[in-house]
């Protein structure tokens, strides 16, 4: 378990200068909604310095979706998305005025070449993919339960299509399989080498199975944000729940676990804060302002 607690952290006011926030079971609470008092936390912490940092699997159009309902969108916003595969200073995903072929401050990506044998991993256990790509935005195979999800969610449109379609050179961010919860947890141990090598292969909740090129995480985008920015890893505290939050926790100089968060988030945390219906971001981000 993490070596702290809430009330058990020491506190040191100069050390952290990024704050890395997850989305889903994070930042948001149950409903999607963030209470007015994180809201008014986090522009205070932007007030003392602070750069706040949305860090998602999601398409950098929720990162400022959910930065604008922070109050904290400004011209040096920036946002690791697509779990690591890409990192976007919002006001240039702005001015572009476009879902698709957006300027990213540094981004992964793989060609159809390798995406090809995700879909055949899929589809070989009987599973469906969805994905993001750089030049048809996101794209599916149907309307199953877990893809729709992901449209809900995103709200950046989508294209349905036969992946088997792609030319080889066509970039993708990352490759999702999809599909129930036992058969996720079997093919995940499961993984052909010749994938795990590539890929950073990551369970982001139950139902998807996410694969982010050259091993990208996170972690690695979360790095090279705080470089960007002129600070290094060990700056930033990093906020998380979920498996694909585990390497932002490993990487930050306080990684901090949502109280409902997964076991494996907890254990390598710096700390454990309350849940996300508790406000445990901002209860946390409290205990570093002046």
């Amino acid at each position: 378990m993490a070596k702290y607690t809430l009330d058990t952290l020491p506190v040191d006011y100069d050390k952290y200068k990024v704050i890395a926030l997850d989305l889903d079971d994070t930042l948001l609470r149950d409903d999607k909604t963030i209470s007015e008092y994180t809201i008014s936390t986090l522009q205070k912490a932007q007030n003392q310095g602070y750069s706040i940092v949305i860090a998602t699997g999601r398409h950098p159009k929720s990162a400022v979706r959910y930065m604008d309902m922070l109050g904290c969108l400004n011209e040096n916003s920036y946002a690791v998305c697509f779990n690591g595969a890409g990192v976007a200073r919002l006001s240039d995903y702005i001015k572009a005025n476009s879902d698709i072929h957006f300027p990213l401050v540094c981004k992964k990506t793989a060609p159809f070449s390798i995406i090809r044998k995700v879909v055949d991993l899929a589809h070989a256990n009987s599973l469906k993919v969805h994905a993001y790509t750089k030049d048809f935005g996101l794209v599916i195979e149907d309307h199953n339960p877990h893809t729709q999800r992901e449209i809900d969610n995103g709200n950046v449109g989508f294209k349905q299509v036969d992946f088997y379609d792609f030319k080889d050179t066509d970039e993708f961010y990352k490759i999702l399989i999809v599909g129930p919860k036992e058969d996720l947890d079997r093919l995940s141990k499961n993984v052909p080498e010749e994938l795990s090598s590539f890929f950073a292969v990551l369970r982001s909740e139950a139902h998807f199975l996410e694969f982010i090129p050259h091993k990208s995480t996170k972690g690695t985008a979360l790095t090279q944000l705080c470089e960007t920015l002129g600070y290094k890893a060990e700056n930033a505290m990093a906020f998380g729940d979920a498996d694909n939050d585990l390497a932002m926790i490993k990487a930050a100089g306080l990684g901090v676990a949502m109280a409902n968060g997964f076991d494996s988030v907890k254990k390598a945390a710096t700390v454990v804060t309350l849940t996300n219906q508790e406000d445990g971001v901002a209860r946390l981000v409290e205990k570093f302002l002046r």
